[in-house]
């Protein structure tokens, strides 16, 4: 670890009092829980003083956020653990905003991103910063009618969990007047159950480790009484959060929650007696992605993270084998090997035996399935069996008249009928266009993640961007 003298004695100095001046009463707090993915990062903004929690995992992601916001300082930056998706960039936030104090668990690690955050953050101190371990019992002022309480880890730690680098997270209780907010990073049970006696009624939480069902315990959630639980998680990711108990816990409490895969930027503002939480936009389930289980190339599957090449092998491998079409998603997993069965189970929202015909689409849309061809029936009982047929995919959209595909126009089927692309390569694209503006060249499609050099360069012989 890097962590010098210096560090350590400034750390001792300024655990117990951090308190801000020339605040206002009557002004009110806002907590952005920033969309990053499958990763964390809360922005708190509160009479103009600036609280950040964690920076993602991508780089640069956070920072350049948080710069369109018009955000150039912070008050207080803190890293409740580090791992890659909460401190992956918080070396870039270090570098590019003006920080008052840097605190995190105050627990070393062995990763270079890690060591790489700590040598920033020693060269950081070294020109002003402060820098402190949050600990159980600190109370850090946020003006005179907010503060924050640490309420773990302890000097000790917990030891021996499923995870103790996120047992150990530094989980923070806002109190804003009449309002409460718990910030839990990636706390596991063990660092719930060890906070509960710090936990009376809140109205919101920042739900632990993007609502993984090892987290949320019902001990917990019947003490805080909460009334919104804000979910931070990815698209479709490879752990399949959050988890479908923890959804059920909060449904069976009566506890909103809202979730940044489905619904981006999560807004919650506090006059200091009600709370109000509006968010990027509404769920949508039509615009989810929907991957058809009977249909899907291997490249559909590939848009859902964590699902490599062994999957898709083991996914076309079934579905040959299978006689005819499945009718169920759960028929589909019952008919995989264990370990691809166990990770699309967790992905099971985003599939489907009724999405689009071209195999990727959208959930909700209504589209008349492509034929598949059943195996042939034994010719005769006394010939051997027909070898079943495989099965056959709708052909995809040709190109126009003169061969070319113009991919700033193209609609997602004639871009998935360019060599080396398929559907979920071609819905990619298309995401990017309509986000990020035309291609200036076919060459261009390598900005669009999951497209590289190789595929355009299969595609060029039948790409353009002239009109």
């Amino acid at each position: 670890m890097k962590m010098t003298q210096l560090l350590k004695t400034l750390m001792a100095g300024i655990v117990f009092f951090f308190s801000w001046a020339s605040f206002c009463y009557g002004e009110n707090l806002t907590i952005s829980i920033l969309d990053v993915g499958q990763a964390d990062s809360i922005l708190i903004q509160h009479s103009g003083k600036i609280v950040l929690i964690d920076a993602g995992e991508q780089k640069d992601q956070a920072t350049e956020i948080l710069k369109k916001k018009g955000i150039d300082h912070f008050d207080l930056v803190v890293a409740t653990h580090p791992h890659a998706d909460h401190i992956g960039g918080m070396q870039s936030v270090l570098e590019n905003f003006k920080i008052k104090v840097f605190m995190d668990n105050g627990f070393p690690h062995t990763t270079k991103m890690y060591n790489d955050l700590m040598t920033v953050a020693e060269q950081k101190v070294a020109a002003g910063m402060r820098y402190m371990s949050g600990r159980q019992g600190q109370r850090l002022n946020f003006g005179p009618d907010a503060h924050f309480e640490v309420l773990w880890p302890n000097d000790e730690g917990l030891k021996d969990t499923r995870s103790d680098i996120n047992a150990n997270s530094v989980v923070m209780k806002l109190i804003h007047e009449n309002n409460c907010f718990l910030l839990m990073g990636d706390a596991e049970a063990e660092t719930e159950r060890a906070i509960l006696p710090f936990v009376d009624k809140c109205q919101v939480l920042k739900v632990s480790h993007h609502g993984t069902p090892h987290s949320s315990i019902p001990e917990l959630l019947d003490k805080g009484q909460f009334e919104h639980a804000l979910i931070s998680c990815g698209l479709a990711n490879k752990h399949g959060h959050p988890g479908q108990s923890t959804l059920d816990a909060f449904n069976a409490r009566n506890i909103k929650y809202y979730r940044t895969d489905w619904q981006g930027e999560i807004t919650v503002v506090s006059d200091g007696n009600h709370i109000t939480v509006t968010t990027e936009k509404e769920v949508n389930k039509e615009e989810l992605p929907c991957i058809n289980v009977n249909y899907a190339s291997e490249a559909d599957f590939g848009v859902l993270k964590g699902v490599g090449g062994k999957t898709t092998e083991a996914i076309m491998q079934a579905r040959a084998a299978h006689p005819g079409p499945f009718t169920s998603v759960d028929e589909f997993l019952k008919a995989l090997p264990e370990k691809p069965a166990h990770r699309l189970e967790k992905l099971k929202d985003y599939l489907s035996v009724n999405c689009p015909n071209d195999g990727y689409g959208t959930l909700g849309v209504s589209s008349p399935a492509p034929t598949r061809v059943a195996p042939a029936a034994p010719a005769a009982p006394v010939a051997p069996a027909a070898v079943p047929a495989a099965p056959v995919m709708a052909a995809p959209a040709a190109p126009a008249a003169n061969g070319l595909v113009n991919i700033n126009t193209a609609d997602v089927n004639a871009i998935a009928a360019m060599p080396g692309m398929g559907m979920g390569k071609a819905q990619k694209a298309i995401d990017d266009r309509n986000a990020n503006g035309p291609f200036k060249s076919c060459q261009d499609l390598q900005r669009v993640n999951g497209i590289g050099k190789k595929t355009v360069d299969k595609l060029l012989s039948v790409c353009t961007v002239a009109e």
